[in-house]
């Protein structure tokens, strides 16, 4: 009598499904959920010419940032509900101009053979898959900005979504490059450190953002560093009438 118990079949893994292709025309709506769907793809679609994303990818970050920023402006209420979405938004920008030039000779010094045409629309994605991801935080944030008093605490919790959006917004960034021809990580990685700090920066020269004052913009110089331990002990005061604090 044959005993033998029948083996089954190997197990062959199955292959992780392909990215959703992408549409002819690359809408803002297409481009949206290209960036959370299909990064690798709208990757390669950036490296060929007419793709028109840039002012999309612009109008993105600029709608997410403002509406970020008028979370983080709840906190304090009054002037803030307009002052911290403008100066967050501002920042933003002013932050990729800044870095910019910078960005198209590090991606040189890495190998690419990005041109800057495309490099300003791989920036500009960047910036729009960071503020998407900030648009998934708005709502937790809120609900602190309601039950806390605290200037370091709504401080920390601004600074880590922002960390982890920039997080996947240079990984699609080191992406793009690579898909140009870059042999070399290193640049990159040192133009990702220099703009995380010009935007930490950007955010305590254009202060207050979370806080109360009675100007607009301080004329105050102070490193950021410096500016998160002066404000480590503040808090809201009980009436959110302008104050001379200014974090």
């Amino acid at each position: 009598m044959n005993t033998d118990i029948p083996q089954p079949p190997p197990f062959i893994p199955t292959p992780p499904s392909a990215e959703p292709a992408l549409p002819e025309k690359l809408d803002t709506r297409a481009l949206f959920e290209a960036l959370l769907r299909s990064p690798r793809a709208l990757v390669q679609r950036l490296a060929d010419p007419g793709h028109g994303a840039l002012g999309r990818f612009l109008a993105i970050a600029v709608g997410s940032m403002l509406v970020f920023g008028l979370v983080l402006g709840s906190f304090a209420m009054n002037e803030q509900l307009w002052a911290a979405p403008l100066k967050i938004t501002a920042g933003l920008l002013i932050a990729g101009l800044i870095c910019f030039p910078s960005l198209y000779i590090f991606s040189c010094l890495a190998g690419s053979r990005a041109g800057a045409g495309q490099l300003a629309a791989t920036l500009a994605g960047m910036l729009a898959l960071a503020g998407v991801l900030l648009l998934g935080f708005a709502p937790a944030v809120w609900i602190f900005t309601q039950a806390t008093r605290s200037y370091s605490f709504m401080g920390l919790l601004a600074l880590i979504p922002w960390f982890v959006a920039l997080l996947f917004g240079f990984r699609f960034l080191k992406s793009a490059v690579s898909a140009g021809g870059a042999t070399s990580n290193g640049p990159v990685l040192l133009w990702a450190g220099i703009f995380l700090v010009v935007t930490l920066q950007m955010s305590t020269s254009l202060r207050p953002i979370i806080g109360t004052s009675e100007r607009f913009l301080t004329d105050e110089k102070k490193f950021f560093l410096q500016h998160w331990i002066d404000s480590a002990d503040k808090t809201l005061p009980l009436s959110t009438e302008p104050t001379t604090a200014n974090p």
